[in-house]
């Protein structure tokens, strides 16, 4: 499952589908595709926090660096909402009710690093949870942070922000340069998204 032989549908600029390749000629040619990020948020008494997972060392792009909790490709069958909770499900052992898993908007991007090629259509959500369980190895690197205190970083009011485990612990401060901070999809798309939520 989401190997680079995996096949993913390919489209025109004009967002019609326009055939299937394997996820290795789609990043190789940098044809136009669909992908998801998932922004996971957490209420509890305290407020609203944001998860987030620490990219493994050997990955080819931002390797080490603090990340969307989740991001995956779609199998040509599936639906959205379908393809985003089972993508939960088998990288982090989390289940999530279909009603709390929002589509919240899309945005384009574009990623060229050597013969690495990403030309997404990204489909943005918010999944939204009162407690947070993470049962598989993948999981292990995933933390949380305030929603106000990530939301003053990426508008620059702070320069550096504490991460907490996901049971609450402090773990340390993490710096803009510890992050792919993914800056223009969540003023643009997250956090309006948000602010209505809460309003």
């Amino acid at each position: 499952m989401y190997r680079g032989d995996d096949i993913l549908k390919i489209y025109d600029e004009d967002g019609n589908e326009i055939g299937r390749e394997t996820r290795e000629t789609v990043h190789r040619q940098g044809l136009l595709h669909v992908v998801a990020h998932v922004w996971m948020f957490e209420e509890n008494s305290e407020g609203l926090n944001i998860f987030f997972q620490k990219r493994s060392a050997g990955r080819e792009l931002y390797p080490g660096k603090y990340d969307l909790v989740q991001t995956t490709h779609f199998d040509p069958d599936e639906g959205l909402v379908e393809g985003v909770l089972h993508a939960m499900d088998y990288y982090l052992g989390t289940k999530v009710d279909p009603e709390n898993a929002a589509h919240i908007g899309s945005l384009r991007q574009h990623i060229d690093q050597g013969d690495y090629h990403d030309n997404a259509l990204v489909q943005v959500f918010s999944v939204r949870i009162k407690k947070a369980l993470f049962v598989l190895p993948d999981a292990e690197d995933i933390v949380k942070a305030r929603f106000e205190d990530f939301a003053d970083f990426v508008h620059g009011r702070k320069d550096s922000i504490p991460m907490y485990s996901a049971d609450g612990l402090y773990i340390s401060k993490s710096f803009p340069d510890d992050w792919w901070l993914r800056k223009e999809e969540f003023l643009e798309v997250v956090e309006p998204y948000i602010r209505g939520a809460l309003s």
